[in-house]
């Protein structure tokens, strides 16, 4: 796709201006609207829509899904995913076959290895996706979730439900690998697939799983009420096995964080308020580090994350930076967590005007988890911009730049 202003969309390394406003302006003017209307179809100011569309200010997650709403398109055309040449792609497609067989008994020539040998594989899968690494994630999941399938589907009792968990485990990678890479309609198909394993399963905490899971494809459509309705549902299941078990524990906090995230892009700072109160209630019982159960990470480093973001997203830019500027995440967050703090403070930053310390978090989260940083659609963002800003040439800005594929 190439971009321009007779209705092609941006590409990722196109110049001159930010990805998501380039693509707002040639999408409206496909759907024949002036600024002043798309504006008031969306529900935002219109300067800030004409700041966007020229590259003068970054598309925040509030605007594009208000956008594309009103646009009535998907919020991967806005922000040109999945990207182009993307090495880490190719998977997909092979990740595509293994998805869609997901209830078909398995062939003969099917071979299944034991469930500790799985077991494993599973473990050693979910740390590649807690860091980031998505092309060997990629690499090694369309064979495992394969074999997975085979596994639950040959086994009846306690192996079955066995292999069943194991494949939740399975499908909730393949969903972060998918919504990374922008294949959104393939994240969410894996979200109905990831429940479906959760119910064979007959555990309650990977149902648990599946319906933070499911929040995602909410979240991403701008649907929040939806979204928080969801959660809140979940977390009432959790409530017996809050006593017993700090697993659940982790799983009720990890709806809160989330509900967090939820109200902070619908612009509700008393529904973020409330929620960071149950966080650090919740928080309270497991001790002073995070503690990781289920793949998700709960306890007060992770909620100090989320803080921070809900402070971007709200526009509270002082906030977010008195809250993150000085802020390390410890070792007991995954370096996909600690590089999202450090990609939402580098949106702080730009948002108050501060270039150089825009670079240094970009830089920082770079260092910690460099694969979601490529490919995390705020960070193109927020380096578009920079680009637009900067009238004079910047070797540390050209070298992220070319990083990331795109031109200065």
């Amino acid at each position: 796709m190439a971009s321009d202003t007779t209705g092609h969309l941006a590409t990722p390394d196109q110049p001159g201006t930010a990805v998501a406003g380039a693509n707002i302006a040639v999408l409206r003017k496909a759907a024949g609207l002036t600024q002043d209307q798309l504006a008031q179809r969306a529900n935002v100011s219109k300067s800030l829509l004409s700041k966007v569309e020229v590259g003068d200010r970054p598309a925040s997650h509030a605007l594009v899904t208000a956008v594309a709403r009103a646009l009535r398109v998907p919020i991967e055309r806005i922000h040109g995913q999945p990207y182009d040449a993307a090495a880490t792609h190719a998977p997909i497609e092979e990740l595509r076959p293994a998805l869609r067989a997901y209830d078909l008994p398995p062939g003969e020539q099917d071979a299944v290895r034991p469930l500790a040998a799985l077991r494993a594989e599973i473990s050693a899968i979910s740390e590649l996706r807690s860091r980031g690494l998505y092309t060997r994630l990629g690499a090694l999941l369309p064979g495992l979730l394969r074999e997975l399938t085979s596994a639950v589907l040959s086994t009846t009792g306690r192996n079955r439900r066995t292999a069943s968990g194991l494949l939740v485990s399975g499908y909730y990678a393949a969903h972060g690998l998918a919504y990374r890479l922008g294949y959104s309609d393939l994240s969410e198909s894996i979200e109905h697939k990831l429940a479906w394993a959760a119910a064979q399963s007959e555990d309650p905490l990977a149902v648990g799983l599946a319906d933070w899971t499911r929040a995602n494809s909410f979240q991403a459509a701008g649907d929040y009420d939806h979204g928080l309705h969801l959660l809140d549902r979940a977390r009432v299941a959790l409530d017996p096995h809050l006593q017993a078990d700090p697993a659940a524990i982790v799983l009720a906090g990890s709806m809160h964080l989330r509900a967090i995230t939820l109200a902070s892009r619908a612009g509700e700072a008393a529904t973020v308020e409330e929620h960071l109160r149950a966080a650090h209630r919740l928080a309270a019982d497991l001790g002073t580090d995070d503690q990781q159960h289920y793949h998700l990470t709960f306890g007060p480093a992770n909620i100090h994350i989320h803080a921070v973001a809900a402070q971007v997203e709200l526009g509270h830019v002082d906030q977010a930076i008195a809250l993150g500027k000085s802020y390390v995440p410890p070792a007991s967050v995954p370096p996909t967590r600690a590089g999202h703090h450090y990609i939402d403070l580098a949106r702080a930053h730009l948002m108050a005007g501060d270039r150089p310390a825009v670079l240094h978090a970009l830089r920082r989260a770079r260092q910690i988890a460099p694969e979601q940083t490529r490919y995390h659609p705020m960070v193109r963002e927020t380096a578009r911009v920079l680009i637009s800003l900067h009238r004079r040439s910047n070797p540390d800005l050209s070298h992220l730049a070319s990083w990331l594929s795109l031109t200065v």
